[in-house]
This record gives structure tokens, sequence and C-alpha cells, in this order.
């Protein structure tokens, strides 16, 4: 990187250590430069960055875009939690949907940081866990994948999560099962409904017990599967009003 910004002794010294790394952080700076103060190295950094070698992400936090490669890492740098809803169905292979949105399921921040092209969205869940280390990743294992893009359905739609389940080929339903206990009725009926509506429709191979167990749950309310006006199916069953319709929730099996 060439810049005719001129570069201070310490700036330069900085410069030399930091300009092959992708994140830079104040703190991990400190162990290299003991000597030098918090605040010397917030105006070193900054001063980089206002002179365009580095981009800031937080406050504390900077990354080099050219040596960007990941910016999931970014994600979990800026905010503990970790990579959930689409953003894992892409690393377990399951979607191929892009939209540039890295999801971080976090304990209690609900927040959108814009950087490059990336939106890094962070979301609030109670059921913080279910979560593994893989490829330098914090990460939901994909039966905590599954069970909180059902929770937070919102966040994309069936049709990617029905072709996700279809394309995973080692789920454990049991433990899917044991986080699905946990949740709202109301995500328990929606998902009973999907799944024995996949089960039907298409060749996937999911097992009765499955079925079974969630439909032991006590149902007493019923509830739609989005929150719209469109005309609905209702399915006794499940007591779940099917205001999407198969076509849309399989739409990738029926093309």
């Amino acid at each position: 990187m060439t810049k005719n910004n001129y570069l201070s002794h310490d700036e330069q010294k900085l410069w030399e250590f930091i300009k092959d790394k992708a994140i830079i952080k104040n703190e991990v700076i400190s162990f290299i430069f003991p000597d030098l103060s918090q605040n010397k190295r917030n105006k070193l950094l900054h001063s980089l960055y206002k002179k365009e070698y580095l981009k800031r992400a937080l406050k504390e936090i900077y990354y080099n875009s050219k040596n960007m490669d990941d910016y999931y890492k970014l994600a979990l740098e800026i905010k503990y939690g970790y990579i959930g809803l689409i953003s894992a169905l892409k690393h377990y292979g399951l979607t191929d949907y892009e939209d540039f949105t890295i999801f971080v399921m976090t304990k209690n921040t609900y927040k959108t940081i814009k950087l490059e092209n990336y939106s890094l969205k962070y979301l609030p869940t109670k059921y913080f866990n279910g979560f593994i280390e893989k490829n330098e990743l914090i990460i939901s294992s994909l039966e905590k994948t599954l069970f909180d893009c059902f929770l937070k359905i919102k966040y994309l739609d069936y049709g990617i999560l029905t072709k996700a389940i279809y394309n995973a080929k080692k789920i454990d339903w049991k433990i899917l099962i044991k986080y699905l206990k946990s949740s709202p009725k109301s995500t328990i009926q929606k998902t009973g409904y999907i799944i024995e509506l996949l089960k039907k429709e298409t060749d996937c191979n999911i097992p009765d017990y499955f079925i079974s167990e969630l439909n032991k749950e006590k149902i007493i309310f019923p509830v739609k599967l989005e929150q719209n006006k469109k005309k609905s199916c209702y399915n006794k069953k499940w007591k779940v009003q099917d205001n999407i319709g198969k076509e849309k929730i399989l739409s990738w099996w029926y093309q």
C-alpha cells in the first residue's frame, strides 16, 4: 500500500507491525508496544485510519480491507456471540443464498453495523447455547442452527430452511427435539407442521418419532406461519394457519 500521507516515526513503526494483518485491536498492540499508553495507541490507530491506511469497525477495532478475507471473524471480534441463522447454514453448505448479511447471535445485543458491502446483524437470544468452534469460527451446531432458524424465521424464509433440512445429511433429531421442547408452543407448532409437510411432500428422510414427539405437546392456541392477512389453510393437527402455502414453502422441490 503506497500512501502520500506522511507517517510519523511511531506511526511508521506501528504500521510495519500491522500492515499484513487483517484485524487490528488496541489490546493486542499493547503486548507488542507495552510502553505506549492506551490513549497513545488509540491516537496512532485513529491517525492511520484518518490517513486511510486502516478502516474502523469500532472504537478500538480496526481492519485492513486489502487483507480481509473473512468478515465473519471481524463480526465476532466486534461483539461476543456466535454465527447463526442463514450465515451458519452457509458455513454448513446448506444454502447458496447470499444477501451479504452476517448474523451473530448474542446474549443481549441488538444492533446492525454496516461494513463495506456487508451488514452485520446482532440479534439477542435467551437460548444462548449450542455453539461450537468450526473453521476458526464460533458457530451454532447444525441442530442449534435449525432451531434458531425456526425460532427467528422472520430473518429468512421457509423455502430456504426446508431446502437446508432436505440437504442436511447428519441431523441429530433427538438433539433438535430437546431444543424445541424448551421453546414456545408456537415454535413447536410451526416446526411440526413444516417438518411433516416436508416429509409428506418430498422424499426427505425424517424419522417418524420426531413428529410424534412434537405432537405430544399440548396445543391450545392456533398460530399463523407469518404475521400477515393473506388467505390461509388451517391444519387441525398442529393448529397452524398456513398463510404461505406449500408451493412457496417447498418452491425448490416443485421447480
